[in-house]
């Protein structure tokens, strides 16, 4: 629980800014509400996905990286401390679009 109150805070953090960026700078008209529900939905969309993609880490992360090189090494590393979470965030993203536009009926955020 308290890894899933991490996700939620850091999603949240996350959607809020990409929210102020939206209200800011979109071209399109979208009213108050929409982007009530875009910062909610996308922050329990993304959370859940970012917690699901860490729960597939925990259970399948290497113990050992077989590589070619120290370059190769890094990348391994990189991905494999970050990688499954920002995946599932991205499903989550898009999860969270397809909600607005088909259950919503929010079609701005195409």
């Amino acid at each position: 629980m308290e890894r899933f109150i991490k996700y939620l805070t850091i999603c949240f953090g996350l959607v809020f800014v990409i929210t102020l960026i939206g209200v800011f700078s979109s071209k399109s008209d979208v009213g108050f509400f929409a982007w009530v529900a875009f910062l909610l939905s996308g922050t329990f969309f993304i959370t859940v996905g970012a917690f699901v993609g860490g729960l597939f880490l925990s259970f399948v992360k290497p113990d050992v990286y077989v590589t070619s090189g120290a370059m190769d090494a890094f990348h391994k590393r990189i991905f494999w401390s970050v990688g499954p979470q920002a995946i599932g965030g991205f499903v989550g993203y898009i999860a969270c679009n397809g909600f607005l536009i088909n259950v919503l009926g929010l079609t701005q955020f195409r």
